[in-house]
C-alpha cells in the first residue's frame, strides 16, 4: 500500500453529504477517494459519490450550487444519471450501473467505511465497477487489497454482487474465490 503524501480537504464535501443525510438518501464516497482513503493512490482526481434516488430529488436539495447534468449511458456507463459540480469537481451519479456483453450491472450503495464523518463505498462495489470498466489496474490494486484484508471482506453483500444478473464469469469467479478464501 502506498502512503499518502498530501492532505486531502474535505470540507467541501461536507455540505453535500449534509444534504444527502437531511434527506435520507443513501450515498457513498467512490472512486479515486476511496481509494485514497484505502491508502492505495497518493491524490484525489475528483469526488464520485454514488446515490440511490430519483434525479429530481437531487436537483431539488442541490439548488443552491450550480449543477451540470451530464451524459450518462454511454458505454460502458449505465447510471440512470450524472449531475456535476463543476466548482467542486464532483460528479452525483445516481443508480451506479454499467453496461456488460448481457446486460446492465446496477451497483448499490454499500459503505465499507468512514472517512472523517463521510460515509465510503464498500471496495467490493468498487472492484465490480472497474472491472466492469475494464480498468485492469485499479481493480486488481483492489482485489490485491481485499485478498490482504481478507477478515474485513463483507461477505454478504460478495455474495449478493455474485448473484447479480448479468455480471460478467470473470468477475463473478473472482467474488466467488474471494468468498471461499474468506471461509477458510
Amino acid at each position: 500500500m502506498r502512503e499518502r503524501t498530501d492532505h486531502v480537504d474535505l470540507q467541501k464535501l461536507y455540505p453535500i453529504v449534509d444534504l444527502l443525510d437531511k434527506h435520507q438518501i443513501p450515498y457513498a464516497l467512490g472512486g479515486s477517494a476511496m481509494l485514497y482513503d484505502l491508502r492505495l493512490i497518493e491524490e484525489v482526481n475528483d469526488w464520485d459519490i454514488t446515490v440511490e434516488c430519483p434525479k429530481q430529488e437531487i436537483l431539488e436539495i442541490l439548488n443552491e450550487y450550480d449543477c451540470v447534468e451530464q451524459r450518462s449511458g454511454d458505454f460502458p456507463f449505465a447510471s440512470e444519471y450524472r449531475i456535476s459540480i463543476p466548482e467542486l469537481k464532483l460528479d452525483i451519479i445516481g443508480f451506479f450501473g454499467l453496461h456488460t456483453d448481457t446486460g446492465i450491472v446496477t451497483l448499490p450503495v454499500s459503505h465499507g467505511s468512514d472517512w472523517d464523518g463521510i460515509k465510503v463505498s464498500s471496495p467490493e462495489i468498487w472492484y465490480v465497477a472497474y472491472s466492469l470498466m475494464k480498468r485492469k489496474r485499479k481493480s486488481e490494486v483492489l482485489m490485491d487489497y481485499l485478498k490482504s484484508n481478507i477478515g474485513t471482506v463483507n461477505k454478504e453483500l460478495v455474495e449478493f454482487l455474485i448473484k447479480m444478473p448479468h455480471l460478467t464469469r470473470g468477475v463473478r469467479d473472482e467474488l466467488i474465490q474471494l468468498i471461499k478464501t474468506s471461509s477458510q
